[in-house]
């Protein structure tokens, strides 16, 4: 049975993983691969877990444990594998797998080195099951890149095993792990497998089977995308002209909107921009066709078009021809209803208007923002664009103390950094084989330092928001208000070890502020900004 493409790559990856892990001399592995092919990779790794011929002699060892210091990521990676091996005995016993394996304890040390051995026990005691251990790091947050190439840098110095390998995995567009190859050439090895999700995508499409128009259109649609992610806008424009005759041939206005608004995407991309509002522009005409015809999108479709014209006017550098169109996707968001893009739209059209200089209609809209968020619970506004609404008030209202809070986060970080810098260097006079004891005490002033520096920037900031005058401080009492009840600007200081307020060492800087009633609430329509008639293509 032939394999599909998704199958067809997966077996290139594995045979890329054969051929590079042949060299017994090889230590740590770098997978790099497209950004669009991670979930691919993921699902190769993933395959490993079930019988069929994608399967390699090895076993990956997935591990997301987040980095904040050596010895932290350590202690939480012998935890993670023993929480893991204890959590699959049942499972192991059934396979028939020897148990015996003994899980980390006091010998092992929270060093890279603690760690490797603990890898190279279960390597060596699982030894008739596996060729390698492969041990695929993937922290979910990393605080110190540095650190935890130094981390991985002891690691290797302490490889002893023939049978452990470490595996990262970055992207062409983020080669975040190049110096690690760089400084252990001899013992890395970068796997970069010839994979991209476009590719998968168009052989898909092309052996999807059945025929009829339908069939056809997905097929060219599937070519236009690598056209789009590959080729000029002219080409685009040349090969874009057989799937639109036929969308328009069968009256699929809602595909229609589709091409006409990737072609404006073409022409965006090269700065084409009459071009490309002309493109947005036959896509509102296709999507007011779906709109008469009842289709159940056409709205969504609609105001995506508005949204296209509106940001290439500001690409264009012309952000006063902006705002009609992020007030006409406003309407339209509010027609759907879909309250996330009207806050964006309001807060787009706001934008554009200050930097036209106008500040009292930039207000207004701000504003309207700030009131299409009313009706959403909290936790949905925080996935908006409303904190940003707010900071951008703040920024109109008073630039220079509005600034002075942004920089409270970047002192915040630089003291962060330089806490956890600190710690690094206190566990490293520790020695290879540091006590538990004396790694805690130096965690226990970390995280003291660290909740210092937290309450220190939020006693500077509040002192900046209580300097402000009366409008300045009621936009931030609606971020308390909407969002989160210590809100005081952006870049949002969360707790450092995520902690709740009753756990705080320090109770919240927050000093009461003027009632915000008067900002939240619909004082009518907003003012017209007299920009009627304004919407010709020549940017």
């Amino acid at each position: 049975m032939s394999k599909n493409p998704v199958e067809q790559r997966i077996a290139l990856l594995r045979d890329e993983w054969m051929q590079a892990s042949d060299d017994p001399a090889l230590r740590l592995f770098v997978w790099r691969v497209p950004a669009n092919a991670l979930r691919l990779l993921a699902a190769f790794f993933e395959a490993q877990k079930h019988p069929g011929d994608w399967n390699v002699p090895d076993y990956f060892l997935r591990l997301d444990t987040s980095f904040d210091t050596s010895f932290g990521y350590s202690r939480a990676l012998k935890l993670a594998l023993s929480a893991s091996y204890l959590g699959s005995q049942s499972e192991l016993r059934e396979q028939g797998v020897d148990l015996g394996w003994r899980v980390p304890g006091p010998s092992h040390a929270d060093t890279a080195a603690g760690v490797q051995a603990v890898f190279e026990s279960f390597a060596t005691h699982h030894a008739a099951y596996l060729r390698y251990l492969a041990v695929v790091l993937e922290p979910e947050r990393v605080t110190s890149p540095e650190a935890f190439i130094a981390w991985v840098d002891a690691a290797m110095a302490a490889s002893t095993s023939p049978a452990l390998r470490l595996v990262l995995v970055d992207t062409y567009e983020d080669p975040r792990w190049q110096p690690l190859l760089d400084r252990h050439a001899a013992r890395a090895h970068r796997i970069a497998p010839q994979v991209d999700m476009f590719d998968i995508g168009r052989e898909i499409a092309a052996q999807s089977g059945g025929a009829g128009p339908a069939v056809a259109y997905r097929q060219l649609l599937s070519d236009l995308m690598l056209v789009l992610e590959r080729g000029s806008a002219a080409q685009l424009a040349q090969r874009i002209e057989r799937p639109m005759a036929l969308a328009q041939r069968h009256g699929w206005s809602d595909h229609q909107v589709v091409l006409s608004m990737m072609l404006a995407g073409g022409w965006l991309k090269e700065k084409h921009y009459p071009a490309a509002i002309s493109s947005y522009r036959q896509a509102r005409d296709h999507a007011t066709q779906a709109l008469t015809g009842g289709h159940p999108a056409a709205r969504d479709l609609l105001m995506q078009g508005w949204f296209g014209e509106a940001g290439t006017w500001f690409a264009a550098g012309q952000p006063d021809r902006a705002v009609q169109g992020y007030l006409s996707a406003a309407q339209t968001a509010a027609e759907i209803p879909n309250p996330m893009f009207v806050i964006e739209a309001y807060r787009m059209a706001a934008f554009c208007l200050a930097q036209d200089g106008q500040r009292e209609a930039a207000r207004n809209y701000g504003l309207e923002a700030v009131r299409a968020a009313k009706p959403l619970r909290s936790e949905d506004r925080r996935s908006t664009t409303l904190p940003q609404t707010l900071q951008d008030l703040l920024v109109l209202q008073d630039k220079r103390r509005a600034h002075r809070i942004e920089q409270c986060a970047a002192t915040y970080l630089q003291s962060v950094s330089t806490l956890h810098a600190q710690a690094e260097q206190q566990a490293a006079r520790l020695g290879a084989q540091p006590s538990s004891a004396h790694l805690d005490q130096i965690e226990s002033t970390l995280h003291a330092g660290l909740e210092h520096a937290f309450h220190r920037a939020a006693q500077e900031r509040e002192r900046l928001i209580q300097g402000g005058d009366e409008f300045f401080r009621k936009v931030v009492a609606v971020g308390r208000e909407f969002l989160h009840s210590t809100w005081n600007g952006l870049p949002d200081i969360r707790h450092p070890l995520d902690n709740e307020i009753p756990a705080w060492t320090q109770p919240p800087a927050t000093q009461p502020l003027p009632d915000p009633a008067a900002l939240t609430q619909s004082p009518g329509a907003a003012p017209s900004v007299g920009l009627a008639g304004r919407t010709e293509a020549t940017a």
